[in-house]
C-alpha cells in the first residue's frame, strides 16, 4: 500500500511539471527559415503596388472624415456666451454670475449659437454634449 501512494504521488508531481502542449516535431530534412516581418511581407504578400497605394488613400480618406467630425464637435458643442436682459425683463439675473442655471427661463439670452444654445443643454441636460461625444467615438471604436 505504501509504494502505490507514493506512485501517485509521483504522478502527479510529474504531470504538475510536463509542458500542457507538446512541440510538433519537424519533419527530418527541412531547414527552418527565419524571416523578419519586410520579408514576410514581401514574400507572401508581393511589393507595394497600385492596390496597396489604392486601399492606403482610401482608408486615409476614411480617418481625414472622422477628423472633421471631430472638431466640428469641438466648436459647435461649446457653450456660448449669455447676458441678462435689460428692463423688466432681466430682474432676477446677476449679471457677474458664472450660471444662469438659478436664473428664470426669459431673464437671460445667449450671445452667440451653438449645439448647445439651439437645444437646451444647459444645467441639468449639460451631459447629454459628452454623452454624445462618447458615443460617436465609441461607434469609431467599434468600426
Amino acid at each position: 500500500m505504501a509504494t502505490s501512494s507514493t506512485r501517485s504521488k509521483d504522478q502527479r508531481a510529474d504531470s504538475s511539471v510536463s509542458p500542457l502542449i507538446w512541440a510538433a516535431e519537424k519533419p527530418t530534412g527541412t531547414s527552418s527559415e527565419k524571416l523578419c516581418i519586410d520579408e514576410i511581407l514581401q514574400k507572401y504578400c508581393g511589393e507595394f503596388g497600385r492596390w496597396q497605394l489604392r486601399h492606403f488613400v482610401l482608408t486615409s480618406l476614411a480617418w481625414a472624415l472622422e477628423a472633421f467630425h471631430t472638431m466640428v464637435m469641438i466648436f459647435a458643442d461649446r457653450e456660448p456666451e449669455w447676458r441678462c436682459l435689460d428692463g423688466a425683463a432681466g430682474l432676477g439675473c446677476d449679471p457677474d454670475a458664472k450660471s444662469m442655471c438659478g436664473f428664470q427661463t426669459g431673464s437671460w439670452e445667449w450671445v452667440g449659437n451653438s449645439t448647445v444654445s439651439e437645444w437646451g443643454l444647459i444645467c441639468t441636460d449639460k451631459f447629454k454634449v459628452g454623452l454624445v461625444q462618447a458615443v460617436f467615438f465609441g461607434g469609431c471604436m467599434i468600426g
